[in-house]
């Protein structure tokens, strides 16, 4: 595999020994090359092989026919032109004017922006010697005009009045914003063939009658737990509850008696007004407050005369309801659980309401009155132990006298990690955050090498040399960025895309790695990458 040099080799005047030019089966193996380029043809001189140099194409180096000119002179008589397929070397061709007819050669000198070439090869001027003129017909239309015309007439519809029945017709003329059309055609303000509503005369009392004066006996009457309306006189009516409603008032001034279980509506939370509180809203508003019950063994459950029953144990345990409030009368622990102790002074209060025998520790807040500093061996406040789960090991506790604690990490207790690997976690400080971080090998790794695509559009840190020399691309790699260090401090290795390592002019300056590339054409980004790694 060859090594890729991108920009020039400077030997310093030093002997290139043992050197071999790249060998290649033609021109066609070889391609396009730049000016100055060398191969050497294996397929040339019958085989033999000759060394080629590129000018505007491949030519021989040294050697072969230097001139050739043709024994012919003036316009062409019809020969091709004829170079010999094996000169080597610069060649002089003196070739043939174009004369016309069958003849060939090139076109002759002689030509503007005026003249066209002669099938004869003269140059002239063309004129127009086809058509001469265009006369055009006169005369006018023979066709007639349009003659015809269609006569109108005024048409008069008379139409007809609805009258009623099945006629039909328009709707006739009379009305206002009172009447209504009746089906016989008239105009007419609806009236009650039944009843009417009036007053009587010097009264403002509203009554129903059917014929302007006679008052009829209207009676309303209701269901149970209705109200119905009774005609007392002919002038007036009384209002009562109906049968099995509620208890009507004996007499002025006794209030309003309900029957046993009545149900009425309750009053939103927090109302204060004088509506009447209804179970609902006194239970809603005593539930959850604490209620005293008495003391109870932690270490058995059994309640404390005067009470009976037991809270933690049985299945027969007393049932429970938010806010009931329980002192520790003997130590113990609470059912019969040894993280949760108690002791005498110690309270437990009902959060969740249980059945009898239903009840559960969670059923209960847990409120402790002492405060002793804890020990290796004796919970309390402060209590911590040495943790022996896998992924926490190291804590280390010591406890002074009077119960203060010491706590460190004991590295050296730990073993040796054989198997590190990039997802592996340490602990560290970050500085920009001020607070204690993890982070994986490969995360440290990183901060000391990374590769980076020569792409200065979609890679942080790269950008596009502004001004680089002639013939040249180059690429900027900015290593504050991209390590957090001076370019002074980081080494370089460019490569492919596909991994093969190629050599390319680098300089450094400040936080910038400069790369330049000398190539025979220009090189697309994101083609090479560079990976960067920090002394």
């Amino acid at each position: 595999m060859a090594i890729n040099f991108l920009n020039k080799v400077d030997l310093n005047k030093n002997e290139l020994d043992h050197a071999r030019i790249v060998n290649e089966a033609g021109n066609t193996a070889a391609g396009t090359g730049v000016s100055g380029q060398l191969y050497f043809d294996t397929t040339a001189d019958s085989g033999v092989g000759v060394l080629k140099v590129w000018t505007d194409q491949w030519v021989e180096v040294g050697g072969g026919v230097e001139s050739l000119t043709t024994t012919q002179a003036g316009n062409s008589t019809g020969n091709s032109i004829t170079i010999l397929s094996s000169a080597i070397g610069a060649v002089t061709v003196n070739a043939f004017a174009y004369a016309g007819a069958s003849n060939v050669g090139y076109v002759p000198s002689g030509g503007t922006n005026t003249k066209f070439l002669r099938g004869d090869g003269t140059w002239v001027i063309p004129t127009d010697t086809g058509v001469t003129g265009v006369t055009l017909a006169t005369g006018t239309s023979t066709g007639a005009p349009l003659t015809e015309s269609i006569a109108l007439r005024e048409l008069t519809l008379t139409s007809m009045a609805y009258d009623g029945g099945t006629n039909v017709g328009y709707v006739p003329t009379g009305g206002s914003g009172t009447t209504f059309l009746r089906g016989d055609g008239a105009w007419v303000v609806p009236t009650n063939d039944l009843y009417t509503l009036g007053k009587a005369a010097g009264s403002n009392n509203l009554i129903l009658k059917n014929d302007g004066v006679t008052q009829d006996t209207i009676a309303f009457n209701g269901t149970t737990k209705e109200i119905k309306l009774d005609v007392a006189t002919a002038d007036s009516y009384t209002i009562s509850l109906a049968d099995g409603a509620f208890a009507e008032w004996a007499a002025s001034g006794t209030n309003l008696q309900l029957p046993a279980n009545a149900v009425a509506q309750t009053p939103s939370s927090g109302d204060d007004s004088t509506r009447i509180a209804t179970t609902a809203f006194v239970q809603a508003a005593v539930t959850g407050l604490l209620e005293f019950k008495g003391g109870f063994n932690a270490n058995t459950g059994a309640l404390d005369s005067p009470l009976t029953g037991n809270l933690t144990s049985g299945g027969s345990r007393v049932a429970i309801a938010v806010g009931d409030y329980y002192v520790v009368t003997v130590a113990g622990d609470f059912f019969g659980n040894t993280a949760t102790p108690l002791t005498p002074g110690d309270s437990v209060i009902v959060q969740t309401a249980a059945a009898a025998g239903a009840s559960v520790e969670a059923d209960f807040i847990i409120v402790q009155s002492d405060t002793d500093l804890a020990t290796i061996s004796t919970p309390g406040l402060g209590n911590v132990n040495a943790s022996t789960v896998n992924d926490k090991l190291g804590a280390h506790v010591v406890y002074n006298v009077p119960g203060t604690a010491v706590v460190g990490v004991d590295i050296e207790g730990q073993d040796q990690d054989t198997g590190v690997s990039n997802a592996d976690q340490f602990l560290m400080y970050d500085a920009s955050a001020d607070k204690n971080v993890k982070a994986s090998i490969s995360k440290l790794i990183g901060k000391s090498s990374v590769q980076l695509l020569l792409h200065a559009t979609s890679t942080t840190g790269v950008s596009n040399q502004s001004s680089p020399p002639s013939g040249t691309q180059g690429w900027v790699i900015n290593s504050n960025t991209v390590l957090e260090a001076p370019a002074l401090d980081c080494g370089i290795e460019v490569m492919t895309a596909a991994g093969e390592t190629v050599y390319a002019d680098v300089t450094r300056s400040s936080n910038d790695i400069t790369i330049n590339f000398t190539a025979p054409s220009a090189i697309a980004q994101g083609t090479y990458r560079a990976i960067v790694t920090r002394a």
